[in-house]
């Protein structure tokens, strides 16, 4: 096809749509190969505290740093307290972004993403909430099935594998916790995880 364009603007077209196929190619690339060793390296890796208190100011530090888009705004409600689970810093830290970037994409323009975490009953719960059109209530557990995706238009084709929420949930669940998704009250949708908090914390 780029042989037979005529003009330098429609090879210029032709390079775009190349460059994306190749970008989303990629992607799912690196989420399938992430998915499939997942499992392995969380039973193989030894857990250690995670001060979630911590990771979470740090994890929206840099989202300030570099900017949401579209005039949407990051609060985090988490307290001054420490609260410590048993995990993988990094691993525990790739699902927060993850919902983050998921409630950035859903939210509206000028919207709020709201970032929390509060200790109950020897569980830390920690949300990420956003106030866009929701979840249809059939697919509240169907998203954290593999390669399910669904985003707004203006998000862009290819932009997002479907493993995301699925990848999450075996961080989650190997960390001894669990997750879902529900609706707020209103509008908007809100992903909750818990993770037991570490003895002696």
């Amino acid at each position: 096809m780029l042989a037979r364009a005529n003009d330098a603007g429609g090879r210029e077209r032709l390079m775009q749509i190349i460059r994306n196929d190749v970008r989303r190619i990629d992607r799912l690339i690196t989420d399938i190969s992430d998915a499939s060793r997942l499992d392995a390296e969380l039973s193989r890796e030894a857990s250690e505290p995670v001060n979630i208190t911590q990771l979470l100011a740090n994890i929206a530090e840099i989202y300030r740093m570099l900017g949401l888009p579209r005039g949407i705004a990051l609060h985090l409600d988490a307290g001054a307290s420490e609260m410590i689970v048993m995990g993988r810093d990094e691993r525990l830290g790739q699902v927060f972004r993850n919902l983050i970037d998921n409630a950035i994409s859903f939210s509206p323009d000028g919207g709020t993403v709201l970032l929390t975490a509060r200790p109950l009953d020897g569980w830390i719960r920690i949300c990420v909430e956003d106030d866009g059109t929701g979840i249809p209530p059939e697919n509240l557990e169907t998203i954290f099935n593999r390669f399910y995706t669904e985003r707004p238009t203006e998000h862009g084709f290819g932009k997002n594998s479907g493993l995301g929420l699925s990848i999450a949930r075996q961080i989650v669940n190997g960390a001894g916790g669990r997750i879902w998704a529900e609706n707020r009250e209103g509008k908007g949708a809100r992903f909750a995880v818990e993770l037991p908090v570490a003895r002696g914390a």
